[in-house]
């Protein structure tokens, strides 16, 4: 009988929760409380541009993890979301340039594989009043949580700008 140790540790080392991204005026946000964190994901680029408009969110935080893979899943009848993504391959070299923005019509979940850049699912900001801002996916990560981030403002002094409509 052959037993594979390293896919026992993989399947022991993963944890499991939600992940919740919400807006809360005009400033979206995210937690992930398995691995204690919270933060500020974008504006809207109608807070940082002159057109006003809301067809985008402009982000400057980007990571990658190079020792764990990240599942996100929508729950069913989930909105469609949005993930801003770049090749492992390119390691720490990476340019604004590099990323990719990549559309889920929320019916589906996502892999992200180790040292894959990315961030965090973004949703649409809500169009009226009673629209619900927010959502909450499923994520099963690793729970060694290395993370390596970039700032994108502070090193290459730009914003990444990610469509966050579908015709946007």
């Amino acid at each position: 009988m052959h037993f594979d140790f390293s896919l026992f540790m993989l399947c022991k080392l993963a944890v499991e929760g939600e992940f919740r991204v919400r807006w809360i005026g005009d400033i979206m946000y995210g937690d992930n409380p398995i691995v204690g964190v919270s933060f500020k994901l974008g504006y809207p680029c109608a807070r940082r541009t002159s057109d006003g408009s809301q067809d985008h969110i402009l982000v400057r935080e980007v990571n990658y993890h190079p020792d764990g893979s990240q599942v996100f899943f929508p729950p069913p009848g989930g909105r469609p979301f949005i993930m801003l993504l770049a090749r492992a391959d390119l390691g720490d070299d990476i340019q604004p340039e590099d990323f990719r923005a990549f559309y889920f019509d929320g019916s589906a979940g996502f892999h992200i594989a180790p040292s894959v850049w990315h961030f965090v699912p973004y949703i649409q900001p809500p169009s009226n009043s009673g629209e619900k801002a927010e959502m909450v996916l499923k994520n099963k990560q690793s729970s060694v949580y290395a993370c390596v981030g970039a700032d994108t403002v502070k090193e290459f002094g730009v914003y990444l700008k990610v469509p966050v409509k579908l015709d946007a």
